[in-house]
């Protein structure tokens, strides 16, 4: 017997998680229309939906002595940053306000690291002593900024909280003002990973540590385990900061929702970070025969790459902190890569989400000459470094070969922009923002759905309440209807309580007129706020979903799902196929089966309903075809008609209801016509 199989989505607060798509064995446990064909589906779907209020936003500074005058530019950049975040107002090109903001972030955490990891084992080199700042946060108040509570090593923002974005903005260039004394060999990549990696995972160099994360996989995240850290010989730095000094800066909660985590690295120089120190070692420690006696130490990490993390361990561990819910983690850098490489021109050429476009972006980056990393000629011996990558007036930089490798890692969740460009970090922090805001405002599916001649799609969306007493902000309900009238009770059948023993409520779907492409409530739930299924640009979506994926799940704007609500979408896949059944249909090409949207062409264009038919016909060798297949007037699909149950694929039916056969009415079968159910459904 074939089963059907429904897509399930979890939205944690307003916090939208990629959940592996559920298998039933049987119907979705609620009363179906009389009239639906109750098609069935051999595959499950898992759908990305992403509807963020919480970032935890972390920039990594580069506090080397050659940072001077990029540290104050990025400075000045954090007004715009703030106030675009908690506002959702964009500028454009030519000055004006964005018409069309995206969701705001209700919830903002800010905290800075330095580069600075000390060189642990290595003595003799002034400014890298010990464990250096170890990414510990820089705490606002030890440094003389404002804003911090007490205790706490990160500003917070909180919508409505008389919090002026201006004054956040200004504390927080405060306490990104880390100057340049640190440490001349910058662990770019270890300082953010062990800021947020948590002590609990961690351990030190040795037996059963994940030193190099050997179990990732290109494109493939897997719970790196526990991460090793290296320590003093007092064992001082062995363990993660996340849950201990930098406690509280990440939100780990999921019945609160969890946050996006946004990695920004800002440093003219290529990572070091390194898993053993040695080549560090001044020539005063060494014996003249040592290699490393006749490398210049500003080259050592480019001699000894075999002393340095891979990158993957980055990918890795930052994927990690939200493991199952990677989507909700951004890296982003600003740094060496010349700026011809990663302008608005050269991004405004690769679709984000064709994995083929976007490794030809990063391989074009990784293979441009300048971005070659080689010891630069024109320097005197003692005096070495890399050749730069790119120049400006006021600073050089060399090759981030490393950091654009980690950056590539993170596919479309990934940004690389250039820290030599003229206006400094003007475009790189929109782009920051752009892609902050992708994940705020974006609730996109991975295919589209088929919209039914009501306006409606054959989906249900359920919030999964939390239970009475549960310490949640007073927006949370905990029970149906009432002030949000578009909380239904669940239907027939239905589960009345969720695991989390609170109510589950089904949200009220609203219409979208074909023609006006306007909202409107359906005959159904006759509400003005809940859900709508949207592939028509409302509401600015193409701004928010993919251009190969534009279509959402979207909620009215008063019916957003607050914090503490788990949502549940449950979607039909209506793929049964009568083609692969057969031996004369013509290969090659492409043939519809039951269940494929009938009312729309490719475009998106709808289709007059008598050709309607004419796309659910299969084409046949020798120029013969198939017709036997009719597009349903109401579900706009395509179904099998059939004079008995032997036309039906295995253990379905063929129902010749008088109300199946009114609704097979058509401009093409005036009278009806039976059509092929599954009997599970209780359709026959």
């Amino acid at each position: 017997m074939k089963t059907r199989q429904h897509s399930v989505v979890r939205i944690m607060g307003s916090v939208a998680i990629l959940a592996a798509a559920a298998v039933s064995t049987g119907c979705l446990e609620r009363e179906l229309k009389p009239l639906n064909p109750c098609l069935v589906s051999g595959v499950t779907a898992q759908i990305a939906v992403t509807n963020i209020d919480k970032v935890d936003l972390l920039f990594m500074v580069d506090d080397s002595g050659s940072m001077r005058e990029e540290q104050g530019a990025l400075r000045d950049q954090f007004p715009k940053l703030i106030n675009t975040l908690t506002t959702g107002m964009r500028q454009q090109p030519n000055g004006a306000m964005d018409p069309n903001p995206f969701p705001p972030a209700k919830d903002l955490h800010l905290g800075v690291v330095t580069t600075d990891m000390g060189l642990v084992g290595i003595s003799g080199i002034g400014g890298c002593t010990g464990v250096g700042d170890d990414g510990i946060l820089r705490d606002p108040t030890s440094h003389g900024c404002m804003g911090a509570l007490p205790g706490q090593r990160f500003l917070a923002y909180t919508a409505g909280s008389g919090i002026l974005p201006a004054t956040l903005a200004a504390n927080f260039a405060c306490v990104a003002n880390d100057g340049t004394d640190g440490c001349g060999f910058e662990q770019q990549l270890e300082s953010p990973l062990k800021a947020l990696w948590p002590s609990v995972d961690s351990c030190g160099a040795s037996a059963g540590c994940d030193v190099n994360n050997k179990h990732y996989k290109q494109g493939e995240v897997i719970n790196p385990g526990r991460i090793s850290f290296l320590k003093d010989a007092a064992g001082n730095g062995g363990l993660g900061h996340g849950d201990r000094e930098n406690a509280g800066f990440l939100r780990n909660d999921p019945q609160k929702g969890l946050s996006l985590i946004a990695v920004v690295v800002v440093s003219d120089e290529e990572d070091c970070s390194s898993a053993n120190n040695r080549h560090f070692t001044p020539n005063q420690y060494l014996n003249a025969s040592d290699p490393l006696y006749m490398q210049d130490l500003n080259l050592r990490c480019f001699y000894n790459p075999q002393n340095l993390y891979k990158p993957e361990r980055y990918i890795a561990g930052f994927k990690a902190l939200r493991e199952g819910n990677e989507q909700l983690v951004v890296f982003a850098t600003i740094t060496g890569v010349p700026p011809d490489l990663v302008d608005t021109a050269a991004y405004s050429k690769v679709d984000w989400s064709n994995d083929t476009q976007r490794e030809q972006f990063y391989a074009g980056i990784l293979t441009d000459p300048r971005m070659i990393p080689q010891p630069d000629p024109s320097r005197m011996p003692g005096d070495g470094n890399l050749k730069p990558s790119c120049v400006t007036s006021t600073s050089t930089a060399t090759p981030p070969q490393r950091i654009v490798e980690v950056a590539r890692g993170f596919g479309a969740n990934g940004l690389v922009k250039s820290i030599c460009t003229l206006d400094q970090f003007g475009p790189a922090m929109d782009a920051i923002i752009e892609i902050i805001a992708k994940q705020l405002g974006a609730v996109c599916l991975p295919r589209p759905l088929v919209r039914q001649s009501d306006g409606t799609v054959g989906c249900s969306v359920v919030w999964e309440l939390p239970p009475p007493g549960v310490a949640l902000p007073d927006s949370t309900p905990t029970s149906c209807g009432g002030t949000r009238p578009y909380l239904l009770a669940p239907e027939a059948g239905s589960e009345l309580v969720n695991s989390r023993k609170g109510q589950n409520c089904r949200v009220a779907q609203l219409a979208v007129n074909e023609t006006t492409k306007v909202l409107m409530p359906s005959s159904k739930d006759g509400q003005m706020e809940g859900w709508y299924y949207d592939n028509y640009n409302i509401d600015d979506l193409k701004k928010n979903c993919p251009v190969s994926t534009p279509q959402r799940v979207a909620f009215t704007k008063g019916a957003p799902p607050p914090t503490g609500v788990t949502v549940r979408l449950e979607c039909l896949n209506e793929t049964q196929t009568v083609v692969s059944n057969r031996t004369d249909v013509v290969i090659g090409v492409i043939q519809p089966s039951v269940g494929t949207q009938c009312s729309e062409d490719s475009t998106g264009t709808a289709i007059a309903p008598a050709q309607r038919d004419a796309k659910c016909a299969v084409q046949l060798k020798q120029g013969k075809v198939d017709t036997s297949m009719i597009c349903h007037p109401e579900q706009n699909v395509c179904v099998q008609t059939c004079t008995g149950d032997t036309d039906c694929p295995p253990a379905w039916v063929c129902d010749k209801r008088n109300d199946t056969l009114t609704a097979t009415m058509g401009p093409n079968h005036p009278m009806g016509v039976p059509i092929c159910v599954n009997p599970t459904c209780g359709t026959h």
